[in-house]
């Protein structure tokens, strides 16, 4: 039904974003490496997925159709909801989500909180004739954005807001094309320190 939206963010909380798209306020599901790369009035494009229940109409938003489809995949296995389909994708990225399923490697998957080996075990039966078939091509080595996305993360979990971890980023000397996102996040946490 509504299958992108591209508009400004202008509001984000626990979990999802709010875009305007044609004077309209989206409330949207989003993973984490979403939230961890807007800021307010940026424009964002994201491919989306409605899924309406009983007693609720929600959006969840990705970057790629690729990981719109890796969560129409997990959704589709049984006891697998849209809440545990985002935490997968926000704690996994998708080369270790297929090659979890592939190679049936439960222990991977569940590492996601809520997700448990007995659910792992019901997507890798469910889905690994399924992932073998998508045509979906890789980067082999982190992006930049990808590093910053995880150097991010880190902080957020040391406690820092999401604008003072970005804020940080921003002020970063590092060229992130060849640093790790482990030496961002220590240059960061130079400057956070200092405030």
């Amino acid at each position: 039904m509504i299958a992108r939206i591209r508009g400004l963010v202008i509001g984000y909380e626990t979990g999802s974003v709010i875009v305007e798209a044609g004077g309209i306020g989206y409330r949207i599901r989003v993973p984490e490496s979403v939230l961890t790369s807007i800021t307010k009035d940026d424009e964002i494009i994201l491919y989306t997925e409605l899924i309406i229940r009983q007693d609720l109409m929600q959006l969840y938003g990705f970057y790629t159709p690729e990981e719109t489809e890796m969560f129409r995949l997990l959704i589709s296995v049984s006891h697998i909801g849209p809440q545990t389909g985002l935490a997968i994708i926000s704690r996994l990225s998708l080369p270790e989500i297929c090659d979890a399923i592939s190679s049936k490697k439960p222990e991977i998957l569940s590492q996601v909180q809520g997700l448990g080996k007995k659910g792992a075990e019901r997507i890798i039966l469910e889905l690994q004739k399924k992932v073998s078939e998508l045509k979906i091509q890789y980067p082999q080595t982190p992006t930049s954005s990808t590093k910053i996305q995880d150097a991010v993360l880190a902080l957020l979990s040391l406690g820092y807001s999401r604008e003072e971890a970005m804020g940080a980023l921003e002020r970063s000397a590092l060229d992130t094309e060849t640093v790790s996102s482990s030496e961002l996040v220590r240059e960061a946490l130079v400057f956070l320190r200092k405030k």
